[in-house]
């Protein structure tokens, strides 16, 4: 009886000990094994700080993730993050389903543009979102982001600038159809400051359309021209020294067309009148712009004021909605008018 107890007592102290040893090296092999996952991505790497791993929570953690670009010829990465947790959504099994959700604080994502195009960042590879799931082999059901930055650089442009939106949240639900919605199923919020204005976000999506299918609305409020004027320099040759910008859009896109509108909202411009001299282009661009202030000022508000129609065709069914969402801001040309909502396009595109 003894030696039968002694058995069982020393296999299960085998045990133990072997479950003690994978847990304190597993941290260890997590970080190797997604550090070489990542690392696949053509032209990038991934360094990873540390992985807390919590067995019964069904969920760990990935610390100090940094993915950047190689050669490292761009100061800031493409990707960074304080950590990143993975875990499965509890919530949803009340549904009968099996899936996860990721939570990422303080993460940023940086583009890059600069007047070579070697040193530019502002994609990547589509192999990333399968290195994501090799990681978390769960479908991921939500997706949400505490204190974020998206910034927009040119570390050799002429000027350089950073533009910045910051202290992000946002989430993004639904992305597996868990609750049974009709329509686009899937549903997404988000805010954030840039240079002192306020951002929201808002709308839906069918993430398993085969072309970008979405509805979505914006405002960006009392954003402070001045604090974008490097920016402003880079691309058109034009210094602000006052002004503030609000931007209001409603549009959505299905069956390859995109459609809606944006009002721009400029008051209280003012360009410098600069010394030096312009070319023809500069020069026909600046008398164009102070022509065009005139014509659509409020005087008694001081306030640059029109609509624009959002209407066209996506030519690549694979263009991300996120590009979509910022070639349609790019491009939305900056004017005045009263700053309100319409809610006058239709959800069924």
């Amino acid at each position: 009886m003894r030696t039968h107890f002694k058995i069982v007592y020393g296999f299960l102290l085998i045990i133990l000990l072997t479950l003690a040893i994978v847990r304190i090296c597993l941290p260890s092999l997590l970080i190797y094994y997604a550090e070489k996952k990542i690392n696949r991505i053509p032209g990038y790497q991934v360094t990873i700080h540390d992985i807390d791993v919590h067995l019964l929570a069904g969920s760990y953690t990935i610390k100090g993730l940094a993915l950047k670009k190689v050669p490292e010829i761009i100061p800031v990465p493409f990707f960074a993050a304080k950590d990143i947790i993975l875990s499965v959504q509890w919530k949803a099994l009340l549904h009968g389903s099996f899936v996860g959700k990721i939570h990422t604080n303080d993460p940023e994502l940086n583009f890059v543009v600069e007047p070579n195009s070697r040193n530019q960042q502002l994609s990547i590879n589509e192999e990333w979102q399968q290195a994501v799931k090799s990681l978390f082999p769960v479908n991921i059901n939500q997706f949400t982001v505490k204190n974020g930055t998206i910034a927009l650089h040119s570390f050799q442009g002429n000027p350089p600038f950073s533009l910045k939106l910051n202290n992000i949240d946002f989430s993004l639900d639904n992305l597996q159809k868990v609750e049974n919605i009709e329509g686009l199923f899937s549903t997404f919020k988000g805010k954030g400051v840039i240079n002192q204005g306020t951002f929201t976000i808002s709308g839906r999506l069918d993430p398993f359309a085969e072309e970008p299918t979405f509805m979505m609305n914006s405002t960006l409020k009392s954003m402070q021209i001045k604090g974008a004027n490097n920016f402003l320099r880079h691309f058109i040759s034009l210094d602000v020294t006052d002004g503030q910008f609000s931007l209001f859009s409603e549009f959505g896109a299905k069956n390859g067309k995109i459609r809606g509108y944006a009002k721009p909202i400029i008051k209280k411009l003012k360009i410098l009148n600069p010394k030096e001299q312009l070319n023809p282009v500069e020069f026909l661009y600046k008398g164009a712009l102070e022509i065009g202030a005139k014509i659509f000022t409020n005087h008694n508000k001081k306030t640059l004021a029109t609509k624009i129609k959002i209407e066209g065709n996506i030519e690549d069914p694979k263009t991300s909605i996120l590009s979509i969402i910022g070639y349609v801001f790019k491009h939305a040309f900056i004017q005045a008018l009263l700053p309100q909502l319409d809610h006058s396009v239709n959800p069924s595109v």
